[in-house]
């Protein structure tokens, strides 16, 4: 097996992040129009509400008759049932509420998080701004703190993940530390120091409630309330939300820029949705995820022109995602490579030729980025990013001397060609983009 890769966040991974432009970096979006994107990010409370009204009746309904059939065998299918609910729904019903989109109203989305944040085991404060930083490094090496599958895989911690040994072995390592007022490095890393207390509070109070129910089993002389509250729950039934949430990510590439290549979008049936609140349009959530859960099937239709296709099935995704975990074991810089096709670019009319002179540069904005657009000496065309890498100044106020552009505002030099940083203040480089010519257009490709 390949030596394990360096996934913490305060090690070289990290370091080679922030010097490579990876860390906090400009991701693809899909070219939808403004007004439509204003309409898909609409808040409402209705959906969510009658969901969580579902969601809390079939908890009543399996745990009570669980409880009803105890101890028979009678009661298996009911806790299983249940324990879906408890261990997998929960899941999702955290993931939505940390972004605060499935209710229009900010105390329902609270109130939800915070109980299923509890029933899978996940801290609210540490879980919150973790997956803030998921969403803004998302997969990048040492700077994700939620990569479910490093590499090189080791299968064992894969298949225990299906029954939550390695989630609540950790959560229960974390919960005692913070109840002990103390955070990980990595925790550090992201968590802001004002919001340190509420982690170590919340902490606090969970490891009561986990006691108490203990302490009720040995006082009732029954296991049962610890099948209905707790690590139990969220072990026995996890199995549903590992099995769609390693299609998220799993065996797709590492350190790269575009949710189109590092997440899946796979179509499900109905019950699985409503368990995982339509986080399978991941692509879609990713790439906007100020859109409600509720509007994600909207969103995947005005996406799906600008990304690949959607896999068919769950087992469509496993017979992708498998070979590929085995194959990381001893290949872990090997990826599942998406379908990249001339669907998935998109060129864009950035100006005329005649529009640049020979050896200069033009600005051109488009939904919401900026580029700057060049003429070299050779009469040959190019583009980058528009913003010098250092401070954000617009480098179409600059100066190009031959194949380089100087930034006006610190004098920092880049090859516009190749985007690379020719000395400080810059050492970050450019991002650059494909150039063509049609019809007397100068097209680039922003895909």
């Amino acid at each position: 097996m390949a030596p394990p890769r360096d996934y913490s966040l305060t090690g070289t991974s990290s370091r080679y992040a922030l010097e490579h432009g990876l860390a906090n970096a400009e991701w693809y979006r899909a070219p939808i129009p403004r007004a439509r994107m204003k309409e898909l990010m609409k808040r409402s409370d209705g959906p969510a509400i009658r969901d969580t009204l579902l969601w809390i009746a079939s908890f009543l309904v399996t745990g009570g008759l669980a409880v009803y059939f105890w101890p028979t065998l009678w009661a298996v299918p009911f806790f299983l049932a249940y324990g879906v609910l408890y261990g997998s729904s929960s899941d999702s019903r955290w993931h939505e509420c940390s972004h605060g989109t499935a209710f229009k109203t900010p105390w329902m989305n609270d109130a939800v998080y915070h109980l299923s944040c509890f029933m899978i085991m996940r801290e609210p404060t540490v879980w919150r701004w973790s997956h803030t930083r998921h969403h803004t490094d998302t997969i990048i090496v040492g700077r994700d703190p939620e990569v479910a599958v490093m590499r090189p895989t080791v299968i064992l911690k894969v298949i225990g993940m299906f029954f939550a040994v390695p989630q609540v072995w950790g959560a229960t390592k974390s919960m005692l530390r913070h109840a002990a007022g103390r955070l990980s490095p990595d925790e550090a890393d992201f968590i802001p120091e004002m919001e340190r207390p509420k982690v170590y509070r919340t902490a606090r109070i969970w490891l009561s409630i986990h006691l108490a129910v203990i302490a009720l089993s040995i006082y009732i002389g029954s296991i049962l309330p610890m099948l209905l509250v707790g690590p139990l729950p969220a072990m026995y039934g996890a199995w549903v939300h590992v099995m769609t949430g390693l299609t998220q990510h799993t065996g797709l590439p590492e350190n790269v820029l575009d949710h189109r290549l590092n997440c899946r979008t796979v179509y499900m049936n109905p019950v699985l949705r409503f368990i995982y609140w339509n986080m399978n349009y991941h692509v879609e959530h990713h790439m906007f995820p100020m859109v409600p859960y509720h509007r994600l099937p909207e969103l995947h239709e005005e996406m799906k022109t600008y990304c690949p296709p959607a896999y068919p099935s769950v087992v469509a995704a496993y017979r992708e995602i498998i070979p590929a975990i085995l194959r990381q074991v001893r290949e872990p810089g090997w990826s599942i490579q998406r379908q990249k096709d001339e669907k998935m670019t998109q060129w864009i009319e950035a100006c005329a030729v005649g529009d640049i002179a020979e050896e200069d540069v033009m600005r051109f904005d488009h939904s919401g980025r900026t580029f700057a657009i060049y003429r070299s000496p050779e009469d040959e065309y190019y583009a980058t990013d528009g913003l010098c890498t250092h401070e954000k100044i617009h480098l179409a106020d600059g100066l190009v001397m031959d194949n380089i552009i100087e930034c006006p505002k610190h004098n920092g030099r880049f090859d516009y060609r190749t985007g690379e940083a020719k000395g400080a203040p810059v050492c970050v480089n450019l991002k650059t983009y494909a150039v063509k010519l049609e019809s007397g257009k100068v097209m680039i490709n922003i895909g």
